[in-house]
């Protein structure tokens, strides 16, 4: 983490790296890091589970990677099995080093740059994203411009650990789910989570093959609603507030094991508000078309307490 900077208020203390953007550690009240952190010099596969990263610029799996926009099919790089782009490719938001273009105690701001035809999508992109600690929260807002109409779809990916990951209880509020196939790519049903084990509106235990969308709305949100509430050992609590309509749910069934670390299969799960994944090829799913006159905005707040 020789490349991150610290963010710090009297509860909290961030580091954040410009390589991916990532979160790589979260402290509260001097405690360990409630995000999974491994040393990429001493670890240097651990950045492709995209760890605290933004990804992006299309999040999620598209399928085949390709999509239709105004007539045109556009061919996104698949890194998965040859045949799903994950997190737009091998090259997106998460492989990228930032600029920092503003620090300071408690903010930062960082910026990148797309051209035209970068990772198969159109338009040139103006991305920024701004990690922001006030008191016991962490707030991240992420904005997106363009010269053309493209789909911006960009996620936060931290693996969260409230202590023993066994203790975790996990309640969303999202009535509904995606079912996906076989690739993990949703089939286009929107199906009711009551009586399946993605029905978390009361806390409950993950179920070990989860990696789905959650459907907490059908359109962003102008502010941060309340999406979802993690709790874990001692007391620990997790709020995200986000205007995504969507929360991916991962229960971290393939992380990997790296030695000297508290890092292995289900030490972590990851919580990534964002729009619905593959809404490209599904056009009755929350639109993630962004157009010059239409800018992208996401704020998504992490806030951190202990029970008493």
């Amino acid at each position: 983490m020789t490349d991150a900077v610290t963010l710090t208020s009297d509860q909290l203390a961030a580091g954040i790296s410009p390589h991916g953007a990532r979160l790589e550690t979260l402290c509260f009240g001097g405690g360990a890091s409630l995000v999974l952190h491994g040393d990429p010099d001493t670890h240097p596969d651990w950045r492709s589970f995209y760890p605290g990263a933004i990804v992006g610029p299309v999040a999620n799996r598209v399928k085949g990677g390709r999509f239709t926009l105004n007539g045109t099919i556009y061919q996104m790089p698949c890194n998965e099995n040859g045949v799903t782009a994950l997190h737009s490719g091998p090259d997106g938001l998460d492989q990228r080093v930032w600029t920092i273009t503003d620090l300071s105690a408690s903010d930062l701001h960082l910026h990148i740059t797309l051209p035209d035809g970068d990772g198969g999508l159109p338009g040139t992109r103006d991305i920024e994203a701004h990690y922001a600690i006030r008191d016991t929260s962490l707030t991240l807002t992420i904005t997106a411009r363009t010269d053309a109409p493209t789909p911006i779809n960009i996620a936060h990916h931290p693996y969260w650990r409230l202590g023993d990951a066994t203790a975790h209880r996990l309640q969303v509020d999202a009535p509904h789910y995606l079912p996906v196939d076989a690739q993990n790519i949703p089939t286009g049903q929107i199906a009711p989570v009551t009586g399946t084990a993605f029905d978390h509106s009361a806390p409950r235990a993950l179920d070990v093959q989860v990696d789905h969308n959650l459907c907490c709305a059908t359109a962003r949100r102008d502010r941060p609603t309340r999406l979802a509430t993690l709790t874990g050992m001692g007391g620990l609590q997790l709020d995200i507030d986000s205007t995504e309509p969507g929360l991916q749910v991962y229960a971290g069934a393939h992380l990997p094991t790296l030695p000297g670390t508290d890092i292995a299969p289900f030490a972590g799960i990851a919580l990534e508000p964002q729009g619905w994944p593959d809404a490209v090829n599904h056009p009755h799913f929350p639109n993630i078309l962004c157009t010059p006159d239409q800018p992208y905005r996401q704020i998504t707040r992490y806030r951190i307490s202990r029970a008493t």
